[in-house]
């Protein structure tokens, strides 16, 4: 059988993994991408800000890429557009309204041009070989959609992140007969989301969480802070729409939110009623019982305003006595410490807290077992292909497949950097590819071979600079002027008069702190990294490693 006659599936992220999600679909040498997403980094990567796909493979594969379709506009779909795009030869970006909002945001701070061409979710579209249609699907964010690429040998159905709401908060539900009508044609191809697998069931819908934010908010004498994600538009109109039920005014506290809110009303998405929203700089006139603010940080993040708040660092805003936080999200995996962190700083304020745990305050935007045999029953593929998710996520996908009546043998398990191969006869994988990640620091938009190459070339360009900060455990004081060390900084960039000056100042700094903020060692280490940091740029105009050390005694 001829190369032509066989589609090659791709995965340059997102399988086997939470994050980047990228995919190549190929018939013969014509090729389209979907989603081009990012991730964040692990721990221990320190001055990683994103992690992107790396894409050195698909230059030597003789590949005419024809377009990039995007399912939707989170982060983990869309974050590595901006990086990667320019390497793909300015090949037109095709999304829905939302996502492309998203999208020209994020072209707009880099500088960046590109082709952004509307995705229709009602005609197919030509795209080289390809014809290709959108299928509007519920998810977290604003029109999310399935992708659909016609081939020769049949449809391959990219779901992208989905779910099936009955009853969404836009009024705009799935039009499953869409999937049916595709089942009728015949599926060559389902490649399913695969995050929520391992629950069972199905995720309630958008609308079952107003009742219990309504509930929450009026039960509140004091102010109201509500934390969710700042892409959820549904789940911010819905909270938005309590806090005025309840006779508040919004404010909304993080550069996230006000990007995203500005965006979907501009689109005539966000219903804000008239006087309602306020800007976060005048909450002073109104009386805590009359204000909700919405706010970013619901994962512990350091520098969100969340965080800020609870450490009584945002200016104009102080949690106390009678105030109550919401948490309308869920804890993504490994931010467990960082959020109970963040509850015990909020508790030290006199707040109380309302947390998912507690009452239904959120509800996923993925579909959960019983949704993911609904999408194999309606598109009924020749061939099922797991995407993602982690390795047991796919496992469990796969698992359902069968269930649902797809003979195993016409299943593939295959993670990033292995190929799928699909022709009228089978579904095998095939050969590997490299399918890496590249570490990009955000402030100076190198992308980083890896973290070696990194450390290597900070320290032969700019040096080391270490700290000791001793703190005594009792008072939550500093015992002693911080020590600086400096190796491989040039001496005129830091004499011993710029030292002394440095090491008054950070001292200064940190008497200034809470015996709260001090008695936190993690966060005393980073605020000291990212003080020195700063202080180096803005005085010496250089980026020295920054190595502190702090002890409690």
């Amino acid at each position: 059988m001829s190369h032509s006659q066989r589609i090659r599936c791709m995965p340059f992220g997102g399988v086997g993994e939470f994050g980047k999600n990228m995919m190549v679909y190929t018939l013969g040498n014509d090729a389209v991408i979907v989603d081009c997403g990012m991730g964040f980094p692990a721990p221990g990567q320190h001055g990683v800000d994103l992690v992107i796909p790396d894409i050195s493979a698909l230059k030597t594969m003789g590949l005419t890429l024809h377009a990039l379709l995007l399912t939707h506009g989170h982060e983990d779909h869309i974050g590595a557009v901006p990086f990667l795009l320019p390497q793909l030869g300015g090949i037109p970006v095709y999304g829905t309204p939302v996502t492309l909002a998203l999208v020209q945001s994020k072209l707009t701070e880099h500088h960046l041009k590109a082709d952004l061409r509307p995705l229709s979710l009602e005609d197919e579209i030509p795209v080289g070989p390809f014809t290709v249609e959108a299928i509007p699907v519920t998810h977290s964010i604003m029109d999310a959609a399935s992708i659909v690429v016609h081939t020769p040998l049949g449809a391959i159905v990219h779901t992208g992140d989905f779910r099936f709401d009955p009853s969404p908060v836009d009024g705009r539900p799935t039009p499953i007969h869409r999937f049916s009508r595709l089942g009728d044609r015949g599926v060559l191809l389902l490649a399913s989301d695969s995050t929520n697998a391992t629950r069972s069931g199905s995720c309630p819908s958008e609308r079952s969480v107003a009742p219990a934010l309504r509930q929450a908010i009026g039960g509140c004498k004091g102010k109201v802070i509500v934390t969710t994600f700042a892409s959820n538009m549904f789940r911010i109109q819905q909270i938005i729409d309590a806090a005025v039920a309840n006779g508040r005014s919004v404010a909304l506290a993080g550069r996230s939110l006000d990007k995203n809110v500005g965006i979907t009303r501009d689109l005539g998405r966000l219903n804000i009623p008239g006087g309602s929203l306020i800007d976060i700089k005048q909450i002073d006139a109104l009386p805590d019982r009359e204000l909700l603010i919405i706010a970013t940080g619901s994962q512990g993040e350091w520098r969100a305003a969340l965080a800020r708040i609870a450490q009584n660092k945002f200016t104009g805003l102080r949690l106390g006595e009678g105030d109550l936080v919401i948490f309308s999200s869920s804890n993504i995996p490994g931010n467990e410490r960082v959020i109970a962190g963040l509850f015990n700083h909020i508790y030290r304020r006199g707040a109380r807290i309302l947390h998912a745990g507690q009452a239904h305050l959120h509800v996923s935007g993925h579909a959960q077992a019983h949704e993911l045999k609904m999408m194999m029953q309606l598109t009924r593929p020749r061939y099922f292909y797991p995407v993602h998710g982690e390795y047991r996520n796919l496992v469990e996908h796969q698992s359902l497949a069968t269930a649902a009546g797809i003979p195993f043998e016409r299943t593939v398990m295959a993670e990033n950097g292995q190929m799928v191969v699909v022709d009228s006869k089978k579904i095998r994988r095939g050969d590997s590819f490299h399918a890496g990640a590249v570490f990009v620091d955000g402030m100076s938009r190198d992308e980083l071979d890896d973290l070696v190459l990194r450390d290597r070339r900070t320290l032969a360009d700019d040096g080391i600079i270490a700290v000791t900060v001793v703190l005594s455990r009792n008072e939550g004081t500093l015992l002693m002027t911080p020590e600086l060390l400096a190796r491989g900084v040039l001496h005129e960039d830091l004499s011993d008069d710029v030292l002394d000056k440095a090491t008054d100042e950070l001292a200064h700094y940190l008497r200034q702190q809470s015996k709260e903020n001090l008695a936190d060692l993690d966060q005393v280490t980073e605020d000291v990294r990212v003080w020195l940091r700063r202080w180096c740029k803005r005085h010496i105009k250089r980026r020295p490693m920054v190595l502190p050390v702090v002890v409690e005694v």
